[in-house]
């Protein structure tokens, strides 16, 4: 891949000699046919190959050149050699496509008109003005034998078929290179990087965007591959055996071959494949079961376009082959008054065999639409299994999450408590040592019981930590090992704190039974919480009050909190210039408490106190 993209690159400035390398060639091909020079079909030819070489930068002007080649050799009275008609149509398709790639939005479908509009004015030249005649049967209408009329209406309708597979390529070209990232990209196919833009502005913004060529693994390019080659064999051997049936059998496997990769390709070499089939007088052939395989490609395969061309070509297929087959067989039959009364059996032969066409093909067709909304489904499932399944494990990491917060949380609120009496104790002892030995005992005392009990409850949490149990709804209160803090244990905080120096009165109203487990924990982490946070950050001098109180009966069953301290005065304490307070963790965690217990809290200074009141509801509300 690296290899090819480094020669199309370096290959990239002189993509423009692609077109003119064509016309060269289309030109040199009059010459090496031995035709003979006529200054009318020499002159027609410079146009048809001009119309070539500037289908990529001037496609306006290759448009018009076409037009004009045409009506060239419609005002004359001389008539071209066959050889000369087979160069004219190959490069009216060519042209055709250059456009239909290189061009505008309306320019296109100018082209597509064009293709439709080209096609009669070619089969005048190539059947009543060229060599291909066909049989003179049935009445004489206008001067010319009613035959003659269909002849001139099937080539019509076969070179109109031609021309549009030929723009629907360049179409397909021009809606995938927009879709390519970024200029001069080859993206994935050789194809599209060739016919890439040549100045021209593409003005193409469908969503939906052709995928002209589709990439295949190794493994479904050789089974493609191989089943064409069977597929080839099988015709050979089965139908029959001249050299213009093997030319039709050839492409019909390479569609054949090429229906996964490029169903738009496929489906114009097989149109391709049934008009020479047609027009070398063939009937049906064993390689027309390509036709289905390809139908069915571009239902399964191809994007909204080329399911549409596909289901199109049914009908149309469908009307062709029967005509062709009436036609033929009346022909066989002997059938040349088409006027007699053998007319309405030819009309019902028609009606029957269009009918069994249109439902062969049109099944192919729909089997391929079955099978692609059958591979969305299976492929829509599997990506909402993977979705279920990345939803559940980010559920499961939240949840995770959660709970090392509340761990951390909770080791935040033991180790802060902790270290706040520590610290007020050790101080206290250093400045009582000398009045009061006794003091340094007791605080000493203190001491090791809060170490004793913060390392107990710091054992708890990391034995929470390492086995990760999921909080439950609650707020996380169940499921943990070891004994959990209740609102019975708020009596020993509050001798913590009033032993490191903050006097706290202790109001209890309630005995707290309606409060569950989970309630009851959040009740004695916000208290202990506020406590540690007025040690720490209020005026020990005054006393901190804690009320317990029962909530009023409009808010159903319930306790209410109420922790008051003194702030203190921060006016001499000058701050940082420029800097901003930090926001620690306590009200966050007393807030964050409270919610996942049902209830809520509200902190902040109320005149020189500042006040916490939590809400925490009964276990029945």
């Amino acid at each position: 891949m690296p290899s090819r993209r480094r020669l199309l690159s370096a290959l990239a400035p002189y993509r423009w000699v692609l077109e003119p390398a064509l016309a060269v060639a289309l030109f040199g091909a009059w010459f090496v046919t031995g035709l003979p020079f006529e200054l009318a079909a020499a002159l027609a030819l410079v146009f048809y190959c001009g119309a070539v070489a500037l289908s990529r930068i001037l496609p306006a002007v290759s448009l018009a050149l076409v037009w004009v080649a045409v009506l060239l050799e419609l005002t004359e009275q001389e008539s071209a050699h066959g050889a000369f008609r087979v160069i004219a149509a190959i490069a009216v398709v060519t042209a055709l496509v250059g456009v239909a790639a290189h061009s505008g939005r309306v320019l296109r479908w100018v082209d597509f008109a064009s293709a439709i509009l080209l096609a009669p004015a070619m089969a005048y030249l190539f059947t009543v003005r060229g060599e291909l005649k066909f049989p003179q049967f049935g009445p004489v209408i206008g001067g010319y034998y009613t035959s003659q009329g269909i002849g001139f209406l099937l080539m019509s309708l076969l070179l109109a078929v031609i021309f549009v597979a030929g723009w629907l390529l360049g179409f397909l070209v021009a809606r995938q290179r927009a879709a390519q990232a970024g200029p001069g990209s080859d993206g994935s196919s050789v194809l599209v990087w060739l016919a890439s833009s040549g100045g021209a502005e593409v003005a193409e913004d469908d969503p939906d965007r052709a995928q002209l060529v589709r990439r295949l693994t190794r493994t479904q390019l050789t089974a493609d591959i191989i089943g064409a080659v069977v597929f080839e064999v099988f015709c050979l051997i089965v139908g029959e055996q001249d050299r213009t049936a093997f030319v039709v059998i050839t492409v019909f496997a390479v569609a054949v071959a090429l229906r996964r990769m490029s169903p738009a390709v496929a489906l114009s070499l097989a149109w391709l494949a049934a008009v020479v089939q047609m027009t070398t007088g063939h009937s049906i052939l064993v390689s027309d079961l390509g036709v289905l395989i390809v139908l069915y490609a571009t239902a399964a395969y191809g994007d909204r376009i080329v399911r549409a061309a596909g289901l199109i070509s049914a009908g149309l297929g469908a009307l062709v082959a029967a005509l062709y087959l009436t036609v033929t067989a009346a022909v066989a039959q002997g059938y040349y008054d088409l006027l007699s009364s053998a007319i309405a059996s030819v009309a019902l032969q028609f009606a029957f065999l269009f009918v069994v066409s249109v439902t062969v093909l049109g099944l192919s067709w729909v089997l391929g639409l079955l099978v692609r909304t059958w591979r969305n489904a299976r492929v829509a499932r599997r990506a909402r299994q993977a979705a279920e399944l990345d939803r559940d494990r980010a559920v499961e990491d939240v949840v995770v999450e959660q709970e090392r917060t509340r761990i951390a949380r909770d080791m935040h609120d033991v180790v802060a408590h902790s270290l706040a009496v520590v610290i007020a104790q050790a101080d206290g002892a250093r400045y009582a040592r000398h009045s009061d030995p006794d003091a340094v005992d007791e605080a000493l005392s203190t001491i090791a019981s809060t170490a004793r009990s913060a390392l107990g409850d710091v054992r708890v949490l990391l034995a929470e930590l390492r086995q990760s149990h999921p909080a439950d709804s609650a707020g996380g209160a169940s499921g943990h090992d070891g004994p959990q803090p209740s609102l019975a244990d708020l009596d020993q905080t509050v001798e913590h704190i009033r032993s490191a120096g903050l006097d706290v009165t202790l109001e209890r109203t309630t005995t707290g039974e309606a409060l569950g487990s989970a309630q009851q924990l959040a009740a004695f982490r916000i208290v202990q919480e506020a406590l540690t946070n007025a040690l720490r950050h209020g005026d020990t001098a005054h006393s901190a009050s804690v009320v317990l109180a029962d909530a009023p009966e409009e808010r159903g069953p319930g306790l209410i909190i109420t922790v008051r301290n003194t702030m203190r005065d921060t006016t001499v304490e000058p701050t940082t210039t420029g800097s901003l307070s930090r926001i620690g963790h306590g009200l966050p965690g007393m807030r964050e408490r409270a919610s996942l217990a049902g209830g809520s809290l509200t902190a902040g200074p109320d005149g020189q106190q500042f006040v916490v009141s939590a809400f925490l509801p009964g276990a029945a509300a």
